[in-house]
């Protein structure tokens, strides 16, 4: 944290000499009454730094975060840096005889704010590079070797740069004993993890099943503790509604109510009218590529452009999704012959090799070309631009009570199972994801989704 703001200082300072120079040296258009020297704003910048730093510290930038929280990080010195030249242009209005130029601190914001930024995107590209290195990465412990579990694993496995090393696997489950997940073994029961973390030097111990009793959670919490390992759970569908929980009383006795969710009302007007205004934004740029796309579908295989499929939306409605053809004529018929070769878990159909996919329609679905004209749908109602994926009829009829919570809102073009997997999540995961979405929705978050999906799209992950 001390390195960091002292870098953070200096790029402070950095920033208002820059910012003086471009605007008594660049500037020239807007004539000064008199040009201060420089070494008139170096006297009040040890200030400054002091009010800027402090105000980085209350706005939480010195925490410890999360990984992969770079778009919060970034939000937050947005924060800090506005707030700061706000209290600087305050003090302008509050001592007349501070002769601070106003332009100079406007030129300030934007120049820290980009410097900053770019600081800790390139502190972030160095750490993963140093991950993939294996500089710097902790070794990890999974409690449970059900479907969470090895998912996990492989997630970790497949991407070095996230700075887990998994040793292996503890599950008290008998099928688990002496098996291994994706070449990791499973190392024993429970009773093992104060042994495990001796022996392996583990800094992460993550619980991935919901078979662990409360009292053995406890236990294992206060072994962490005393290693001081990093403790993390996955948390069931009770700990995800623990944010709408209010503490009520009848009668003098304690009770615990759960609030409605917050897509409701205006938050949901509000989430509707930033919907038509992107999606008309979108429509406009991506013209050209719709047609284009359209004229290529059409001269390389037969077939109709576009691809009408019946979905469940919100209130479990059926609807018509719009997307290009990326499949051969009639491939629906095909599918109790595939259904078999299914490489997804729970209720969805997904196959890599899918032989109905044409060599256009393969493109268009590793960049998601083939979602576009989902944005009529949004358009007209029956789509968000960011929430829970649609399902279809077939896959609905084999919901639990439990998983029809992600049918209370509008299906997304994106959302949380697009940036964390897509075609690689298993069906719990996925539900999981969306649940936790539904539950602490809020603008910022469809925006960092929608930020999230950009890279997602452009590098194809988890796509097919």
């Amino acid at each position: 944290m001390i390195i960091t703001a002292f870098f953070d200082g200096l790029l402070i300072f950095f920033s208002f000499i820059l910012a003086y120079y471009f605007r008594f040296k660049v500037m020239l258009f807007i004539t000064p009454t008199s040009v201060p020297l420089l070494e008139q704003y170096l006297n009040i910048l040890i200030f400054i730094l002091l009010v800027w730093l402090a105000i980085f510290k209350l706005v939480g930038l010195y925490e410890n975060k999360r990984s992969g929280a770079l778009v919060d990080e970034i939000a937050l010195l947005l924060g800090g840096v506005t707030i700061g030249s706000l209290i600087l242009v305050g003090l302008l209005f509050l001592y007349r005889e501070l002769w601070f130029s106003r332009l100079v601190i406007v030129n300030a914001w934007w120049i820290a704010f980009l410097l900053l930024s770019f600081s800790r995107i390139v502190l972030l590209l160095a750490i993963r590079l140093g991950h993939s290195l294996g500089i710097g990465v902790k070794n990890t412990l999974i409690l449970g070797a059900g479907e969470i579990g090895q998912a996990l694993a492989y997630k970790m496995q497949k991407d070095k740069a996230l700075g887990y090393h998994v040793v292996g696997f503890l599950a008290d489950a008998p099928i688990a004993a002496g098996k291994k997940y994706h070449g990791l073994p499973v190392l024993g029961g429970l009773a093992l993890v104060k042994e495990v973390i001796q022996r392996d030097r583990v800094a992460v111990v993550i619980i991935a099943g919901s078979e662990t009793s409360t009292e053995k959670i406890l236990d294992i919490i206060t072994e962490c503790e005393r290693f001081g390992v990093e403790f993390r759970i996955v948390p069931g569908i009770l700990e995800l509604i623990a944010s709408r929980v209010d503490i009520d009383e009848l009668a003098g006795v304690p009770l615990i109510a759960v609030s409605e969710i917050r897509l409701k009302g205006l938050n949901a007007l509000v989430k509707r009218v930033t919907d038509i205004i992107l999606c008309l934004f979108w429509l406009v740029l991506f013209s050209p590529l719709l047609l284009a796309f359209a004229v290529l579908i059409k001269l390389t295989s037969p077939g109709p452009v576009l691809f009408f499929q019946e979905r469940v939306g919100m209130d479990e409605k059926h609807f018509l999704m719009f997307k290009f053809r990326s499949m051969v004529k009639d491939a629906d018929k095909m599918i109790s012959e595939l259904e078999p070769f299914s490489e997804t878990e729970g209720h969805l159909f997904k196959m890599k090799a899918d032989p109905r996919i044409t060599p256009l329609g393969r493109f268009m679905r590793r960049y998601s070309i083939d979602e576009l004209p989902q944005l009529f749908n949004v358009l007209i109602g029956q789509m968000s631009m960011v929430g829970p994926r649609p399902p279809l009829p077939r896959e609905v009829v084999k919901y639990n009570t439990w998983q029809k919570k992600r049918l209370r809102v509008r299906p997304g073009i994106t959302g949380p199972w697009q940036v964390s997997g897509r075609s690689l999540l298993p069906f719990e995961d996925m539900v999981r994801l969306d649940i936790f979405y539904i539950e602490n929705w809020s603008l910022w978050l469809d925006l960092k989704l929608l930020l999230k999906t950009v890279p997602v799209v452009l590098l194809g992950r988890g796509a097919y």
